[in-house]
């Protein structure tokens, strides 16, 4: 595995989205049709990871992404191990993450997830959060999820949710 020197920071006008290819043409066209729209209405935030010596560049290369949102998710849906309160629980979403295809066997991936739930673990300082949930695309993200801890839900195969006392548990 290749490592790289990479940023993450939010996106912004800088960043060159047209050359982004994941392989996955719903990611590709969320990062290039969407996620600034959806930045400047504040429905969510997307980050990206670029290489760290185009940093000054007035158009950088992006080397994968994820997204962030807020929602809730019922209590029913979470496994029955341990109490939860009967109302629906506030959670963060990583609606998105991607890698591009030139990028995707240096570790980009995982520094990405770390990146996010870094960013969420702050924010549950300020706001509740129970959980961070995921909908994987496929069973292969599935897994990828499943090897840092994520847990199924109950009623789906493919959507997965990391607590958030295991998150500020490796967070510190």
């Amino acid at each position: 595995m290749v490592v790289m020197d990479i940023i993450i920071e939010p996106l912004d006008r800088s960043h060159n989205r047209s050359t982004f290819d994941s392989g996955i043409e719903e990611l590709n066209a969320f990062l290039k049709k969407y996620a600034r729209q959806n930045l400047s209405q504040n429905i969510n935030k997307t980050y990206v990871a670029i290489e760290s010596n185009q940093s000054h560049s007035n158009s950088k290369n992006i080397l994968g992404f994820y997204t962030l949102s807020s929602g809730q998710i019922d209590q029913s849906c979470l496994p029955q191990t341990e109490k939860h309160p009967r109302y629906p629980v506030s959670i963060a979403r990583l609606a998105r993450l991607a890698v591009s295809l030139d990028h995707q066997s240096c570790g980009i991936d995982a520094r990405l997830l770390h990146d996010a739930l870094s960013k969420v673990s702050d924010a549950s300082k300020l706001i509740g959060i129970y959980a961070v949930v995921v909908d994987a695309k496929d069973i292969t993200a599935r897994s990828f999820y499943e090897h840092y801890g994520f847990i199924r839900l109950q009623d789906s195969d493919l959507t997965l949710f990391l607590p958030m006392k295991i998150i500020n548990q490796l967070a510190d």
